[in-house]
């Protein structure tokens, strides 16, 4: 069965996930009711209201995580609380609303000699369903996927530690080279040292020997680990 979730969210992050997930299973898309997630369920699961929104919450965080991934001015965006199935028939579940004001800029079309390029496929599925069968790629995405705010230092180093040891370790992760050891270095400095990141890092108390190398702001932090959860998700796939 086809289920819809009506989703809510700003709209710049609607159309975020309406691009990374534009086809296959799960999708986003809009309507003339407004942007939903699409997804196959068994058919009980629609007569479960209950089981029915855990599901799809499970679900969306998965899609959220992704969309951070690829991105680390994304927001979360929720469930509105009512669905339906390809019948017409629907569940509805009272929601508390909220709004923000944010800009961004969005990427344009490509043409060449006047004619548009085909637009590559919709990266999103396939990294919600390799979470299925990788739990170490569903537990990273839903550290970066959860609601509330933007990942910290501790959350990040999860996922650090998360995708390290799924690759065999420190050195394997270099050899890799989807982040340089260099950027690897500053990011665990940072993370770790109070001298650095103040209050947010890891740690209360390190080393008093002052930082070697370079180090890194939060923002650049969240970027590095978004950017090095595509490559292993990549190469998983």
């Amino acid at each position: 069965m086809l289920i819809k979730a009506r989703l809510k969210g700003h709209e710049f992050d609607l159309i975020t996930l309406a691009e990374l997930f534009r086809e296959g299973d799960p999708a986003v898309a809009t309507d003339d009711e407004g942007y939903y997630l699409s997804f196959v369920a068994p058919d009980d699961l629609f007569r479960d209201g209950g089981r029915l929104y855990e599901a799809a919450s499970s679900l969306l965080c998965q899609v959220n995580g992704v969309g951070r991934a690829n991105g680390s001015d994304f927001r979360p965006i929720g469930l509105v609380g009512r669905f339906s199935d390809e019948t017409g028939h629907q569940h509805q579940v009272v929601l508390a609303d909220a709004a923000e004001v944010r800009g961004q800029a969005f990427a344009v079309a490509v043409a060449m000699n006047g004619q548009q390029v085909a637009a590559p496929p919709a990266p999103g599925p396939g990294y919600v369903q390799l979470g299925r069968t990788h739990p170490d790629v569903a537990e990273a995405l839903a550290i970066l996927g959860k609601a509330g705010p933007p990942p910290d230092w501790v959350d990040l180093y999860k996922i650090f530690e998360i995708v390290r040891d799924n690759v065999g370790g420190r050195k394997a992760l270099e050899q890799r080279r989807w982040v340089s050891a260099s950027k690897l270095g500053a990011f665990t400095a940072s993370a770790d040292r109070p001298d650095i990141s103040g209050a947010q890092a890891r740690h209360a108390r390190t080393d008093p020997k002052p930082p070697r190398g370079r180090t890194m702001t939060l923002a650049e932090a969240r970027q590095m680990i978004g950017a090095l959860v595509i490559a292993w998700m990549e190469s998983l796939r």
